[in-house]
């Protein structure tokens, strides 16, 4: 690399929606605080004017923020005018790395006219189940044939998004979400910090879950699930951490069941280590995942979860993990849990794997992506 590259980090701009904690989100902060900054610099492209949680953060390290108008479908080509626009005018800016799937096509189009190496990492493994979701796969077909890079997840993500054919294809490749193993490791003042802000005490079953209250998710069968945890073990409670647009529904049916003091909704936690090692098991009923970042950290903080047969079992780095059909009962659900966060609850240090060995290890993962968008800058 010559002293010109050395002095003047190749710039690549994320592209979300907003930067509050979410799958995508937090793998690519994990990415960001582990970087060599003197030879890859991030900034964000946001399509909210909601200042986000990460956003403090990033530009204590020196990233950019910048903003444009959410993509509604019908405004296609103003939407596409302001990319355009905003890429003509920062020529800096080498690499377009995408996350946000309904517009990628458009964005990364006006990003490869105005000479920007392209990616687009597919996130989710959903399938067609609204007239939201049509239109999603509707707008964001033609990604396959635009973006140079096509990066999922999972295989079940990369095909969800881009088709088997184009999985198969030279410039496809799976991308772990890679966490900071050591930051996960379960650490047991950590845990007493975190149950005493929540009034929890030591003898407590604290089972949880971690992830926005979506769709995607099954916030409703969570709740139920929960409700079924609390009714079977008297000393069991429910930490949920993680906000969305059901929340307020959620919160109305804690309040109308009276069950405030054994459900307990934290919002969004940017102690996300501290939160997995208070934990005793963690719950992930979800209809459909792409590769939940969660359930990666929750193997890295030695916690068992159990989670739904929807989920891509490239998931399993352990043998922490608890696989349920959605079609069990939330009794099997919450005997499962209970169950195992008995068997660790006083057993969190005693790793059967080692997290460094997974390949979802940030430190390694972050020396090939660094390579990567150095090996395509011109």
């Amino acid at each position: 690399m010559s002293d010109t590259k050395q002095n003047n980090p190749i710039r690549v701009l994320q592209v979300l929606h907003v930067l509050n904690r979410g799958g995508a989100e937090a793998m690519v902060m994990n990415l960001y605080r582990r970087i060599d900054r003197s030879r890859v610099q991030f900034d964000f492209l946001v399509h909210s004017q909601e200042r986000g949680l990460f956003e403090a953060e990033i530009e204590q390290m020196g990233g950019r923020i910048y903003r444009i108008s959410p993509f509604k479908g019908y405004n296609l080509i103003p939407y596409y005018k302001d990319c355009l626009d905003f890429f003509k005018s920062h020529p800096e800016i080498q690499v377009v790395h995408g996350h946000l799937g309904s517009c990628a096509a458009y964005y990364l189009l006006a990003a490869k006219k105005c000479g920007k190496f392209t990616i687009a990492h597919s996130h989710s493994a959903g399938n067609i189940r609204s007239f939201y979701d049509l239109s999603y796969k509707i707008f964001s077909y033609p990604t396959r044939w635009i973006a140079d890079q096509l990066y999922g997840c999972s295989t079940e993500a990369g095909i969800e998004r881009y088709g088997k054919a184009a999985v198969k294809g030279k410039n496809y490749s799976n991308f772990n979400n890679a966490v900071d193993t050591d930051r996960f490791r379960f650490d047991l003042e950590q845990r007493a910090a975190i149950r005493n802000e929540f009034g929890i005490n030591k003898n407590t079953l604290l089972i949880g879950t971690v992830g926005r209250v979506t769709p995607p998710k099954n916030p409703f069968r969570i709740y139920s699930i929960f409700k079924e945890i609390v009714r079977q073990a008297s000393n069991a409670v429910c930490l949920w951490v993680g906000t969305g647009e059901l929340e307020d529904e959620i919160k109305r049916l804690i309040a109308k069941d009276k069950l405030a003091q054994k459900i307990v909704m934290a919002g969004v936690r940017s102690d996300i280590p501290a939160i997995m090692s208070a934990l005793d098991c963690m719950l992930f009923p979800s209809l459909w995942e792409g590769l939940p970042v969660s359930v990666i950290e929750s193997q890295m903080a030695n916690l068992p979860c159990v989670l739904s047969t929807n989920i891509s079992r490239e998931t399993q780095i352990s043998g922490l993990l608890s696989w349920f059909s959605l079609k069990k009962s939330d009794q099997d659900w919450a005997e499962e849990a209970i169950e195992l966060a008995n068997q660790h609850f006083n057993n969190r240090n005693d790793y059967s794997f080692t997290p460094q060995n997974t390949g979802y290890d940030i430190n390694k993962t972050v020396e090939q992506l660094m390579q990567f968008y150095e090996s395509h800058i011109k």
